[in-house]
């Protein structure tokens, strides 16, 4: 993003017009994760509210991580990014038994026994400690990818699979599509063939694409996949010999 309020401006406008695209897109139960850091996530969701309506506004999610600041720090270290959660919809899926995670604590009880007022067994207190709890939103013990040797491609926007894990398992089911238009290093759909969901990745950068069909490909049994490139020519090509239909 540009410097200066025209450099804001036109990236809010360019925002704009790719999350209504988007909005479109989103099937009737779908969702919209839209991820950014805390210097312009407050202009973000003005912008999200206005294409989906505030009333589909589902979470802001934290995603907090830790590390070291820089030298000489006059504020608080910034470690953590926000994570805006949309429906399309009245009707969403959020498949809270796949993302449960252990209590902290795991001497707690869980706090049902106390809130309900339910006569509740020790067994039954241990099962329900056993299965865990629906994440707060505010996400910890996610690391940044970089810190990963197993999954770490030195690429600058890359996310951990965790992080996407998560969002995919909670919003998605085997089988629905997820769609990544700024998919970097891969993260989306590589996670996404993981839990054996359909999936599209674009990127303008070829690096990105080259590094996304890499990993994808290191994947033990793929699914067979295409890689498109749909420049101006080649998308209406590509339309004609898909839909019979020319590009706008």
């Amino acid at each position: 993003m540009g410097g200066g309020a025209n450099g804001l401006g036109s990236y809010l406008q360019w925002f704009y017009e790719t999350i209504f695209f988007f909005h479109d897109l989103l099937s009737e139960t779908g969702s919209l994760y839209a991820h950014c850091d805390p210097s312009i996530s407050h202009s973000i969701k003005l912008v999200l509210e206005e294409v989906f309506g505030r009333e589909y506004f589902r979470n802001e999610i934290l995603w907090c991580y830790t590390g070291p600041g820089s030298p000489g720090m006059k504020q608080f270290n910034r470690k953590h990014d926000t994570i805006f959660w949309f429906s399309k919809g009245v009707h969403w899926k959020f498949n809270r038994e796949d993302i449960r995670i252990p209590y902290k604590d795991p001497k707690q009880r869980p706090r049902r026994a106390f809130d309900t007022g339910e006569s509740f067994t020790p067994e039954k207190i241990e099962a329900m400690r056993k299965r865990g709890k629906v994440p707060e939103t505010w996400w910890t013990g996610i690391a940044i990818a970089a810190r990963s040797k197993s999954q770490n491609l030195n690429y600058p926007t890359q996310k951990p699979e965790a992080l996407l894990e998560r969002i995919i398992r909670a919003s998605s089911n085997e089988g629905d599509l997820v769609l990544d238009c700024f998919c970097g290093s891969g993260t989306t759909p590589a996670v996404a063939e993981k839990l054996n969901r359909r999936w599209i990745a674009c990127d303008l950068g070829r690096f990105a694409i080259h590094t996304s069909r890499k990993r994808l490909l290191a994947i033990d049994n793929v699914r067979p996949f295409v890689v498109q490139n749909l420049g101006k020519y080649e998308r209406q090509h590509w339309q004609k010999a898909e839909f019979g239909e020319e590009a706008a």
